[in-house]
């Protein structure tokens, strides 16, 4: 499981703020609906209970913001533990180590799990005592660690039930480190982990720091990976071929019929299981009713604020197939921030307001005195085919409140795209093509055609590997249909194939229906001789 990064730490000293650590992370998400969204949480939950000791044995000081408890004032801590096998980075610690699991009563997480490891917690079996303090003395003597070096743990997991391993970076194995403020520090330190932790890492513990966009949309040709980019800014991505779903992540896809109704919610007839009257009375199980219904901006609105120490990602693909004008509305203001926070609030509508304050409550920032306001952990993110761009043309004032970025055709052969091949024809007359090198000679003629970098085609414009009849299908038809319709008008047609006439090298032209007749193999490998492939 990892941990929230800071939280178990020696010798990194912030010189403009606390260096208390807060000596706790949270198993998961307490609302909407209770969640282990921190990986690995269940393995440390069945480990805890596997080693667990009586509360009323042991004291609570609970590091940052905590108090001590005693036998009779346990109501937050509902499980400790004591662990004899603890290794940090798979060296024995010949000391025990304690955790405790707490239940917060916070206004923003009534309910949420929390396992604490300050180390001040202590234990008294009836025979010895016990504290995690001694244990932090012993490790660095194992770890050859000096008092003052610079050093923390940043994940926990339990092997065979009752071995708690914790795994460690040493920054500094003498000395301590000086940093100017707490987020350097967590920058240098997230430097030090692996992708699967700076995943982890961009979901939680969200601070504000004017790095990430609020507001970006990623632009480029059909197949440039512009949605694989959101994905890594989000950490839905994992590798080249593992992605995950993530709570905090909402997205939808705009096209012409999108509203504002679709897009942020309105009321509409549900059915709702009638009560035990009611059904005595009329003999129905489930009755009409109507009520507001959210859509993915208010979800992703409500997540937010209920989540202030995430961020929250908005994810809208292919924004310009929608009327944004119409879509957003009055959202539109909300979109000018300053410090993160919409610099101008709007009144919502009354249906929204209501259903925003049986949700946040009444005095919650994100519905005070009826208005709407962005926080500055949520982030909307879209995409945008360049090829599309004449659906519905974006005012420049809506533009502005977005920052842009370009996601290029990637030719590189070492990466996932460079490996896919386009074969043509089938046993003895098969030939394979690699896909890298067919859209390089084949964005070359589109560009001469159209003197635009727009409908070319991007690396990922395929998923994989595939056969003729895909290629036809697929890759032919968008040539054909989007790129040559007015081929003769240019008279730069391209759909040319090279052929061997009385011994000499010939170019003629063909059609799309060539595609399909008794010759499509031989036209299509020679369409590929033409284009140098």
């Amino acid at each position: 499981m990892n941990l929230d990064l800071g939280s178990f730490a020696y010798g990194g000293i912030v010189l403009s703020g606390g260096n208390t650590p807060s000596w706790g992370t949270s198993l998961g998400q307490s609302q909407p609906d209770y969640k282990f969204t921190n990986p690995g949480a269940d393995n440390i939950l069945i480990g805890m209970m596997y080693c667990a000791i009586p509360l009323q044995c042991i004291s609570l000081p609970l590091g940052k913001g905590g108090r001590i408890y005693t036998a009779s004032d346990t109501s937050e801590c509902q499980l400790a533990s004591f662990f004899k096998q603890v290794y940090i980075n798979e060296t024995r610690i010949d000391y025990p180590f304690l955790m405790v699991l707490i239940r917060e009563e916070s206004t923003s997480h009534t309910g949420r799990r929390t396992i604490k490891y300050s180390d001040k917690i202590a234990y008294n079996d009836g025979i010895n005592q016990y504290n995690n303090q001694e244990f932090i003395k012993q490790a660095r003597v194992k770890l050859g660690l000096a008092e003052d070096a610079c050093w923390f743990v940043y994940s926990l997991e339990i092997k065979n039930q009752d071995e708690l391993h914790m795994y460690a970076i040493v920054v500094d194995a003498n000395n301590s480190v000086d940093y100017p403020d707490s987020q350097t520090r967590r920058k240098k330190w997230l430097d030090l982990l692996g992708d699967d932790v700076k995943i982890f890492h961009k979901t939680s513990n969200y601070v504000f720091d004017g790095d990430e966009p609020l507001q970006q949309i990623f632009y480029g040709a059909p197949g440039t990976g512009k949605s694989h980019e959101v994905k890594k800014l989000t950490g839905e991505w994992i590798s080249e071929v593992e992605e995950r779903d993530l709570p905090n992540v909402f997205r939808m896809t705009f096209h012409p019929d999108t509203d504002y109704a679709s897009f942020v919610g309105c009321y509409k007839p549900t059915m709702k299981p009638t009560s035990k009257e009611e059904k005595t009375l009329t003999g129905k199980d489930e009755e009409i009713v109507y009520e507001f219904v959210p859509q993915v901006f208010t979800d992703a609105y409500v997540y937010a604020y209920n989540n202030p120490d995430q961020p929250t990602y908005l994810v809208i693909e292919e924004i310009n197939r929608g009327n944004c004008a119409q879509i957003f509305g009055d959202l539109f203001q909300l979109l000018d921030r300053k410090g993160g926070v919409s610099e101008y609030k709007i009144k919502a509508d009354k249906d929204l307001a209501q259903y925003l304050r049986e949700k946040l409550g009444a005095d919650s920032e994100g519905i005070q005195d009826g208005k709407l306001c962005l926080p500055a952990n949520l982030h909307i993110l879209a995409t945008m085919n360049t090829s599309d761009q004449s659906l519905f043309p974006m005012d420049s004032a809506f533009k502005r409140r977005w920052e842009w970025e370009y996601v290029p055709i990637n030719y590189d052969t070492s990466i996932k795209s460079g490996e896919f091949e386009i074969t043509i024809g089938k046993e003895t007359d098969e030939r394979k093509y690699s896909w890298v090198g067919f859209i390089e000679k084949v964005n070359e003629k589109i560009f001469d055609l159209t003197q635009s970098e727009d409908k070319q085609m991007g690396n990922f414009f395929i998923k994989q590997s595939i056969d003729e009849k895909g290629f036809k299908s697929k890759v032919m038809f968008y040539l054909w249909y989007e790129v040559l319709r007015d081929e003769t008008e240019n008279n730069k047609y391209f759909f040319y194939k090279k052929t061997i006439v009385e011994g000499k090298e010939v170019s003629s032209r063909f059609t799309f229906k060539d595609l399909y007749g008794d010759k499509a193999t031989e036209t299509l490998q020679q369409f590929m001789e033409y284009l140098g492939v």
